[in-house]
């Protein structure tokens, strides 16, 4: 064999050897993606067991909540105007409560049955909050009932007609009606029984700062309905809320009262007329609203509020001006019935009003998805691991003014 013929097929032999090494190759790419395809289809199918099995206990565990029968929450902010109960209720005394009861009872489930929701199977929870003696003492002067004692009569009766009825004296206080009805929407809107809720809070724009946090949550807001007094604050309308009722055989059209002298005033719920709703938005632009911040968490990645050296009587003399939280600790409101026109605050008093403020609950943070808001004015209940920082302490400067 010459030369060149040797060349020729060592070439062919060494192409048949490459052939070969590739088809080797792919052979061995083969069975690993083979292999890898059998240990996917075992990881799905173990991955599938476990689904199953969650979704089993899942089931277990969730079936006697959801199955649990569910309630309508009514909140009503008693204490004052929209929300007066009919003549013939209230001169009735404990049986104009029951006959109250009665008749708020039929119209809650009428509506329960608008929704689509089986009334007969759920329940009514009913919690009206007032100041009795104050109340009833308007009720006289109005010539609504005998004695000022006759609205406590009403209100046994109110309570005594179903179990789930309260008519609760919260004694001489705005904040403490309010502060009750918020923190008992905080309480039932995340549960699995809570159907829906019915707020009777439309006459006073004071709860627009709390009700706002909840307008952009469609799982809460589809579940809510104002329940609409007398009148209704503009500010409390335009918040979103696609439902609203209206019970005029359950509250009166208004009233008005009479020869009430403006220290009796103080003490009395005001009735509403045009002048009392405030009108907005307000802004202030001297409020250093960076001093609710900056966000500090703890070592569990939880919020917590900085502390506040506060003085227990500035405190209780803040509450009692009634000022606007949002106004004076964030420099902005959307409008309403709170006290806009004080005297610029010093640091104590800021800090003061901050602290009644942080009493409500921050609803991000209650609902676990973590409040990220730097002028977030409401309180965060996460305790320091560890020490996150010094306190802020008012400055001996007690003309320091905050807001303008």
């Amino acid at each position: 064999m010459s030369d060149e013929n040797a060349l020729l097929d060592f070439r062919k032999r060494f192409d048949e050897l490459q052939v070969a090494d590739s088809q080797r190759q792919t052979l061995i790419q083969n069975q690993k993606l083979l292999c890898e395809c059998k240990q996917i289809g075992q990881d799905l199918v173990i991955e599938k067991d476990a689904r199953r099995h969650l979704q089993t206990r899942i089931k277990d565990e969730l079936e006697p909540l959801t199955n649990r029968r569910g309630f309508v929450l009514v909140l009503i902010d008693a204490d004052g105007d929209g929300y007066i109960f009919h003549d013939n209720f209230l001169n009735k005394n404990e049986e104009g409560g029951r006959l109250a009861a009665d008749e708020l009872s039929a119209q809650v489930k009428q509506h329960i049955n608008s929704l689509n929701l089986d009334a007969e199977n759920t329940d009514v929870i009913v919690r009206a909050y007032a100041n009795v003696r104050g109340l009833g003492k308007a009720c006289v002067k109005n010539n609504l009932m005998k004695s000022t004692a006759d609205l406590g009569l009403f209100a046994n009766g109110f309570t005594g007609r179903h179990p789930l009825f309260d008519f609760v004296d919260v004694g001489l206080g705005k904040e403490r009606a309010d502060h009750k009805i918020r923190e008992l929407f905080h309480f039932y809107i995340n549960s699995l029984q809570c159907k829906h809720v019915l707020l009777g809070v439309s006459h006073d724009s004071g709860y627009v700062p709390f009700l706002e946090q909840f307008v952009a949550d469609e799982a809460v807001r589809d579940r809510v309905t104002l329940l609409e007094g007398y009148q209704v604050s503009p500010a409390i309308r335009n918040l979103g809320f696609k439902r609203s009722v209206r019970f005029p055989s359950v509250f009166a059209p208004g009233w008005t009262p009479v020869g009430q002298s403006s220290a009796s005033q103080a003490q009395l719920p005001t009735p509403v007329t045009a002048s009392r709703v405030t009108k907005g938005p307000f802004q202030s632009s001297a409020v250093d609203s960076s001093r609710l911040g900056p966000v500090m968490k703890n070592e569990k990645g939880q919020r917590i509020d900085k502390d506040l050296n506060v003085d227990p009587g500035i405190v209780q003399a803040i509450q009692k001006k009634n000022l606007c939280q949002w106004l004076f600790l964030k420099g902005t409101c959307v409008g309403c019935e709170r006290n806009h026109a004080h005297s610029p605050l010093n640091k104590r008093e800021y800090n003061a009003l901050w602290s009644v403020a942080r009493r409500a609950s921050c609803y991000k943070d209650r609902k676990a998805k973590g409040c990220n808001d730097p002028t977030c004015i409401y309180g965060h209940p996460a305790k320091p691991v560890s020490n996150p920082g010094p306190p802020d302490v008012p400055t001996t400067n007690d003309q320091e003014a905050v807001i303008a």
